[in-house]
């Protein structure tokens, strides 16, 4: 068995067999306000602080100063673990001049190589600040809105494999959120998620007049698993779930 990777979260450890295992893409799918971001900003700030393991946040959809702020009403001091060399802050919401230049004339980048370049400089940005920092732990937020760019189904095939099989070569715990296809226990598989090592759902559910957080634990290659939706909170400390109280409440 692989070595484990102590998540930081708690109940999470229970779910998976002691922690994620070592060098994983693990996909945290959910849908808005569900906690995506808060439970990857956990693993990233956990790993710091009680595992001694330095981490990369790859951000496509916020800036630096909001997600400082932010994860700062949890507790969590990124801004210090970044000063101590223990933590990057890739921002990855530019594209080179010359891409947005071609989009403003054209609409869309005229060809799929064009679309794809800021994918390979991404990977080799992340490489190159993980050496810095020896980081062990990744977590890119969210896959969603690099999808918009991609419409048509192969491309975004493409780009999910690609994105998914360049993270894996190097070697380090990997999370990647994006959002729910659609609500519901019985939704739709997207195929990043069978690419993916392991897929985590997070949704708000409502059932007889009860509104619950549920996470499952939907794969996990090489780990024996809890599979069952279980309730989980947000609060000021974060994220915590409860791997033995039934949802809804129901013995």
């Amino acid at each position: 068995m692989s070595r484990r990777v102590k998540t930081g979260i708690q109940g999470l450890d229970e779910l998976i067999n002691g922690g994620f295992p070592e060098g994983r893409v693990i996909l945290v799918v959910g849908g808005p306000g569900t906690g995506k971001t808060v439970l990857a900003a956990q693993f990233l700030y956990k790993g710091i602080t009680d595992y001694n393991e330095s981490g990369i946040y790859v951000s496509l959809d916020e800036s630096k100063n909001h997600y400082f702020s932010e994860m700062q009403t949890f507790g969590w001091d990124f801004k210090k673990a970044e000063e101590e060399k223990k933590f990057v802050f890739l921002d990855a919401t530019r594209m080179p001049r010359s891409e947005l230049q071609k989009e403003k004339i054209f609409g869309e980048p005229s060809s799929l190589r064009a679309k794809q370049l800021p994918i390979d400089r991404l990977i080799e940005d992340l490489e190159e600040k993980a050496r810095q920092i020896d980081a062990k732990r990744v977590a890119l937020d969210t896959l969603a809105t690099l999808f918009h760019r991609f419409p048509d189904p192969v491309e975004r095939r493409m780009i999910a494999v690609d994105l998914v099989e360049s993270l894996s070569e190097l070697g380090i715990t990997t999370l990647i959120t994006t959002e729910l296809s659609r609500l519901g226990l019985d939704r739709d598989v997207s195929i990043e998620e069978y690419m993916a090592h392991g897929v985590i759902v997070m949704q708000t559910l409502f059932s007889e007049g009860v509104i619950s957080r549920a996470l499952q634990v939907e794969k996990m290659r090489g780990t024996k698993i809890n599979p069952n939706c279980v309730p989980y909170t947000i609060d000021k400390n974060g994220i915590q779930i409860f791997p033995d109280v039934p949802l809804f409440g129901r013995s």
